[in-house]
């Protein structure tokens, strides 16, 4: 079995990690979301979960992923 990543750097913004197009961090976000489900049906309760939900470009043009709903962000941002 081999494991496949998503190639990633830190950003100069320091949110964390960065992706550099918007398919790979795409392709991040369904791994992440697949490996959050794994472990709560390993856990048994969603309690306490939280994931990531869409990509966003920040203003180095590198794509990061967050929990925050585009309408909590829209909210937010006016």
């Amino acid at each position: 079995m081999t494991i496949k990543t998503i190639d990633f750097r830190t950003c100069e913004c320091g949110t964390g990690r960065a992706y550099e197009d918007a398919r790979a961090a795409e392709k991040a976000l369904g791994r992440v979301r697949a490996k959050r489900h794994r472990a709560v049906s390993s856990r048994g309760t969603r309690r306490g979960l939280t994931c990531e939900n869409r990509a966003y470009r920040c203003e180095y043009g590198m794509y990061h992923l967050t929990a925050q709903s585009r309408s909590d962000y829209l909210g937010a941002a006016a």
